[in-house]
């Protein structure tokens, strides 16, 4: 019985090491076939893309060559005879979604309203002092949240720069254009920013690369690059430096060939991308009794590979961590973390003294929970957050948050992935990543910060203002009062016909900065426009009698800090304040209401004799 036994087994190793070997023979030509095929469709892919990427460049440059041709036309409209204007905007529409005319500081003078805040500081640069042309790099949205692509140039008149001539598209016609490619074509054409946003959309486009990524690069994060392809950061450097790039990945398990293509304008990319199974698909054209004869091989192997049940069984254990291993190469270089449901185990992988001052240790039971102790007070609804993502149906999690470390707290991003058991949906994993975020969120908030504020002065801008008084109005209650000041300089004419413009803008500076020294807190300080300025102090009065003492005092105070004067050589000039006042919610519960309460008793205080305030009465 053990010699058949063993003699049984000697044939059946006879079978496995022959079909191993005619497999293996299949692999080979298979994987040679298909590489052939897949490196001659690489090449059709960089021909395709370029040759969509010549559409684009196209259709931009029509439609910037016809925006240049109107602003020639307006030059001399523009300055005498704003009807002809009007009418050469209305008379050109086609190709555009959206024409207007701003001025130098970005304020819209002509045309439509639906787009808003197209002229950024960067673009002032070259339209302005080099007065060329340019396709804005990002999208901009109008109030119904419609995308548009924004192209400028710059209305010249006697050889100097007099307004910006804006003209939109709306992202639409690009998508219909990339769908009607994709139609006639086995891939997926669309269109990033340099900074991977994406700015195309559709069908193919969702199916194929939108998924839960709303970025190029985080869904190259999510992919496999193959072998002789760039990585991920790899691809992105080639785009910085407006490179083409041609690279191999994987995704949710299919294989894509894709082919990246820079524009002429925009910073923008054109890609085109296909399935390899797509590729292979002609690569391959089997008889039926190749067919017939492959089905069988394959049931064959399958039949062996029954025999082999229990070591993969076994090899369970190292299937779990390569899956953690392959989750992980996904994710850039920083601390790492895994948190085991059950039991609860929470593990870190990285030097933790380099980011975070203090070494990290493994955590189990309801030890884990201590980590929160690390968390910036007004920060930890990120736990909330993070339990509430382990029961939805999401898996992945990315939050910004501000840590402890060496120097107090530093803000952090937590990027993650749940892993659930393919069999009962439970969780088993949270796998994830903490990287160093100080520095991307401080050039945020500059961004925020410099879109907020005047750009001469450093307080607030008009409509900033504007949107800040209109909350202190809506959140009144109690003893609380709004106390609006507007305040405008006398004699600031002077100063700039005879001491000159520098002076001037020192004055405007200096009023700026005397009224934050007036208001070190809790008040909203902006400049309205030229000399004009304006303060919204929020005060808790208990009577009528201390309110107005405090509107007295800090009246006496403005117009005593701004008696001032300048000199040029011999000459001098001195300026002082005049002040108006109103109250609110006593005298109004509108911004536009308490702003006109504010200028009237401004207007008495210039016809009192200036340098003295008056309250709206």
């Amino acid at each position: 019985m053990t010699k058949k036994i063993k003699k049984i087994w000697k044939r059946y190793l006879g079978i496995f090491f022959m079909l191993l070997l005619v497999m293996l023979g299949m692999m080979s030509f298979y994987r040679d076939v298909t590489d052939n095929a897949a490196d001659m469709e690489e090449d059709s892919l960089t021909d395709d893309a370029a040759i969509y990427t010549t559409y684009v460049d196209d259709m931009l440059q029509a439609r910037l060559t016809r925006l240049e041709d109107m602003a020639r036309a307006m030059s001399q409209p523009v300055q005498s005879d704003i009807d002809l204007a009007r009418q050469i905007l209305k008379e050109n529409r086609m190709g555009f979604d959206g024409l207007l005319v701003l001025n130098l500081e970005g304020k819209r003078e002509l045309g439509d309203e639906v787009l808003f805040n197209l002229i950024q500081d960067e673009m002032m640069e070259p339209l302005v002092n080099e007065r060329r042309s340019l396709v804005y790099k990002n999208l901009v949205k109008d109030a119904e949240l419609n995308r548009y692509a924004v192209m400028c140039t710059p209305i010249q008149y006697r050889g100097r720069v007099v307004a910006i001539l804006a003209g939109a598209i709306r992202m639409e016609r690009l998508t219909e254009m990339m769908e009607k490619w994709n139609d006639s074509q086995s891939g997926c054409a669309f269109l990033v920013s340099e900074q991977g946003e994406y700015l195309s959309e559709g069908k193919e486009f969702e199916e194929m690369i939108g998924g839960e990524a709303n970025n190029f690069f985080t869904y190259l994060s999510n992919c496999k690059m193959q072998k002789k392809s760039p990585s991920r950061d790899g691809v992105e450097r080639y785009m910085k430096k407006r490179h083409a790039a041609a690279f191999r990945y994987t995704y949710n398990g299919d294989d894509y060939i894709c082919n990246i293509q820079p524009c002429v304008y925009g910073n923008w990319y054109v890609g085109y991308l296909k399935l390899e199974k797509a590729v292979y698909r002609h690569a391959f054209a089997m008889s039926k009794d190749t067919v017939i004869i492959s089905v069988i091989s394959i049931g064959l192997w399958l039949v062996l590979m029954i025999f082999f049940g229990i070591s993969i069984y076994r090899n369970e254990t190292f299937r779990e961590q390569q899956e953690r291993q392959d989750i992980l190469n996904d994710l850039e270089k920083a601390i790492i973390f895994e948190f085991n449901f059950f039991p609860k185990e929470l593990c870190f992988y990285g030097d933790g003294e380099k980011m975070f001052g203090h070494k990290l240790r493994t955590l189990f039971g309801e030890e884990v929970y201590e980590v929160y102790d690390y968390i910036h007070p007004d920060d930890v609804s990120v736990r909330g957050r993070i339990h509430q993502f382990y029961d939805d149906d999401a898996s992945m999690f990315s939050a910004e948050v501000r840590i402890k470390n060496s120097n107090g707290y530093g803000w952090y991003r937590i990027i993650g992935k749940l892993v659930k058991d393919k069999r009962f949906g439970t969780n088993l994993k949270f796998i994830g990543k903490v990287e160093n975020a100080d520095q991307e969120i401080a050039e945020e908030k500059n961004l925020v910060e410099r879109a907020e504020n005047d750009l001469l002065t450093g307080v607030l801008n008009k409509k900033t203002m504007e949107e800040k008084v209109t909350q202190c109005l809506a959140s009144i209650k109690d003893n609380n009062h709004c106390i609006f000041f507007m305040v405008d300089l006398d004699n600031f004419k002077n100063v700039n016909d005879k001491l000159g413009h520098i002076s001037g803008d020192k004055a405007i500076v200096d009023t700026a900065d005397r009224l934050r020294e007036v208001f070190p807190k809790n008040a909203y300080v902006g400049r309205l426009g030229g000399d004009e300025f304006a303060v919204c102090a929020v005060y808790d009065a208990f009577d009528e009698e201390s309110m107005r003492e405090y509107v007295k005092r800090k009246a006496e105070k403005i117009c005593e800090v701004n008696r001032r004067t300048y000199k040029n050589g011999e000459t001098e000039v001195s300026i002082s304040s005049s002040v108006g006042i109103a109250l609110a919610p006593d005298q109004a519960t509108q911004f536009e209401d308490l702003y006109k309460k504010a200028d009237s008793a401004l207007y008495q205080s210039k016809n009192g004799g200036k340098n003295c305030y008056h309250l709206y009465q």
